[in-house]
């Protein structure tokens, strides 16, 4: 008798959590339906927008690598400072 008592209590207080985190990605995704839909713009048409200099100057700085690096640099700084003892 005691012992179905306690299940029922351990089946209440998981059930529970499971509840609330339901309703929390039920709300989030009935928020995430009252955002506006974003066109995309063609990112190539962009670019043949720009100017010959620009473009010339891009290359010789190897703006590619270096926009590479700096997120690379920022994913690993945002990973790192999640671990205990470390961040």
């Amino acid at each position: 008798m005691f012992q179905d008592l306690i299940d029922a209590l351990i089946d209440f207080i998981l059930w529970l959590p499971r509840q609330i985190f339901a309703l929390l990605v039920d709300l989030v995704e009935l928020m995430m339906s009252w955002l506006p839909e974003i066109e995309i713009v063609d990112v190539q048409s962009i670019f043949d927008g720009l100017g010959g200099q620009l473009l010339y100057f891009l290359t010789v700085f190897e703006f590619d690598y270096g926009l590479t690096a700096i997120f690379t640099a920022l994913i690993a700084r945002f990973i790192l400072r999640r671990i205990p003892f470390i961040g």
